[in-house]
């Protein structure tokens, strides 16, 4: 028996020279296994330690004797299945934080001018840069924000107008539920009503101070931030002008009678 076969399930190369050794001569002193295979005491005593700590081996003593014996080839099977248990969980660990990693990551890491964040965890970065921007935001919304988490929504509505941020936005009128005067005031927002299913993207469109963001919330909350004076003072012209043309090519209030 070559000891590659084990070496490839991931025993080092003395520790399966040990097992084969015990498979071989049955049960045998750590001075025995040394002089059979041709290696230092010390060294064979620290791989029969190993594999006897993860059940390939026993270990028993007598006195100040010390003696290995093998155990059945079927106790790998066994630990294999532990392993794959061990990496399936570690995989799931992984795919929970790798989001919160990657964003980390782009935050200190990412190229000047553009990051990718994922997740709730990016939305929020992003709803936490409007408010200590402190400039006015403006946005076109996507009905499917309500994929969103609703209570950080809110709360982030809720920051935006202590710190008095006022908004502008231009949103689908069927999804619209506080045009009334009332509400925007209470939350410094002015509205534009798109007529219904003119923009039935998943992305929404943030723009503040220097900053551009693009959320699309069908792909896990995948959020692109952009910073850039130039990009953002274009983005800012494109709205004023869509805003303007949506309001001199509709009627408002009957698109808010529609809702």
């Amino acid at each position: 028996m070559n000891e590659d076969l084990l070496v490839q399930f991931g025993f080092s190369n003395i520790q399966a020279k040990v097992y084969l050794y015990l498979i071989r001569h049955g049960r045998s002193t750590p001075t025995e296994i040394a002089n059979g295979i041709h290696e230092k005491r010390t060294t064979v005593y620290s791989a029969a330690e190993r594999i006897e700590k993860l059940g390939i081996i026993s270990k028993k003593t007598k006195g100040k004797i010390v003696a290995f014996t093998p155990n059945h080839p079927a106790v790998l099977e066994r630990i294999a299945e532990r392993r794959l248990r061990i990496v399936a969980r570690e995989a799931k660990n992984l795919e929970n934080s790798l989001p919160s990693l990657i964003n980390y990551y782009n935050e200190h890491q990412g190229s000047p001018g553009a990051t990718t964040l994922y997740g709730q965890e990016g939305i929020q970065m992003i709803w936490d840069k409007v408010i200590a921007t402190g400039a006015p935001y403006y946005f076109i919304r996507s009905r499917y924000d309500s994929l969103a988490n609703m209570e950080s929504l809110e709360q982030f509505k809720l920051a935006r107008v202590e710190a008095g941020i006022e908004s502008d936005d231009i949103t689908p009128s069927e999804y619209s539920n506080n045009s009334n005067k009332e509400m925007h005031d209470k939350y410094l927002l002015t509205r534009t009503l798109l007529p219904p299913y003119e923009y039935d993207s998943p992305v929404e469109i943030d723009i503040f101070g220097d900053n551009v963001a693009f959320i699309n919330y069908t792909k896990n909350g995948m959020s692109t931030l952009i910073e850039s004076p130039e990009i953002a003072d274009a983005m800012r012209q494109f709205f004023l002008f869509a805003k303007k043309y949506i309001r001199k090519a509709t009627d408002q209030d009957e698109l808010d009678k529609q809702r």
